[in-house]
């Protein structure tokens, strides 16, 4: 079968889809790691990787060597890489011979040309690459990666810290996306030329979303609508400054009520009922409680150097 390589794989659908294929076995796969040994740390020494970063190009024929099918996520989506990595990226993909390119890119990449995933699309559309693009909602596991730090005010203070105001959310588990992406790996002339807007089944607001968090968790958590201020006093100082920025962007959309549009594309393509934002906090609750939850890390930018 053909070989896949699978970038951005500590994300939240990277991270997803990986323990998929290792569980799965019948897929040959190569893991893109920026760094090897946090790889082996999680999956063992026979963990199939190849040392990968976007920023260091010295690394990317042997990365893309025999591959047909690319799993390709946007380390940092701002214009710039998405100029300086991303399109050259792109273009070396297709002349390595890779043969299906499985994007995950965001609902808006369609038509707004500000979202620097626009740019990366319209790079696959033009490399003559078969492709299939996952637009997929806001991730309910940004609720408790350790590059947002949410879990951190979740289990220290009972409180959900981000400046969403009112605005509901479309909220997508990215073990369901990941579930998508082994589909289309499976089959990729099935979903050739494709783009999948993914959302979960509901739409809430946070003032839900605690509610939600209250039941599960057994104890009181809060929402209080926080100002962009508050955010960025209390988040701030624990995340780099561009993640700060992307997190801030992100909020501002969804008090603005544009991060709540619905599709009915993923349970087609599951055969399934989505997972609920309930059965992500039931999941992974041990992420909000406890002296381990408490512990901010402060992650870095693959290839970036952030203060």
């Amino acid at each position: 079968m053909a070989m896949i390589l699978v970038t951005g794989p500590n994300g939240n659908v990277g991270t997803e889809l990986v323990r998929m294929l290792i569980a799965d076995g019948t897929l040959p796969f190569r893991i893109a790691a920026n760094t090897p040994a946090k790889i082996e740390a999680l999956y063992g020494p026979e963990a199939p990787k190849v040392r990968f970063s976007f920023a260091d190009r010295t690394t990317w024929d042997a990365a893309l060597a025999g591959v047909k099918t690319l799993f390709l996520l946007f380390p940092l989506p701002h214009p710039g890489t998405a100029r300086s990595w991303m399109l050259p990226f792109v273009e070396a993909a297709a002349a390595a011979g890779v043969q299906h390119i499985i994007y995950l890119s965001v609902p808006t990449a369609g038509e707004t040309k500000l979202v620097p995933h626009y740019t990366v699309e319209r790079a696959i559309e033009a490399s003559g690459v078969d492709y299939t693009f996952l637009r997929a909602a806001f991730f309910s596991q940004n609720l408790c990666r350790d590059i947002t730090t949410h879990a951190v005010d979740i289990a220290r203070s009972d409180e959900i810290i981000v400046p969403a105001g009112k605005g509901g959310t479309s909220f997508v588990d990215s073990r369901d996306v990941a579930e998508v992406a082994v589909k289309v790996m499976r089959d990729p002339a099935a979903h050739a030329g494709q783009a999948y807007v993914l959302t979960g089944p509901e739409v809430l607001d946070y003032h839900q979303v605690a509610a939600i968090f209250t039941e599960v968790l057994e104890r009181p958590i809060r929402y209080r609508e926080p100002s962009i201020f508050r955010f960025w006093r209390t988040v701030g100082p624990r995340v780099t400054w561009d993640t700060m920025l992307f997190m801030t962007g992100v909020y501002i959309i969804t008090r603005r009520g544009k991060n709540a549009d619905m599709t009915q594309t993923l349970p087609e393509l599951l055969g399934r009922s989505p997972r609920t934002v309930r059965d992500f906090v039931r999941d992974y609750r041990e992420r909000f409680t406890g002296e381990a939850a408490m512990k901010a890390v402060k992650v870095q930018t693959p290839g970036i150097k952030m203060g």
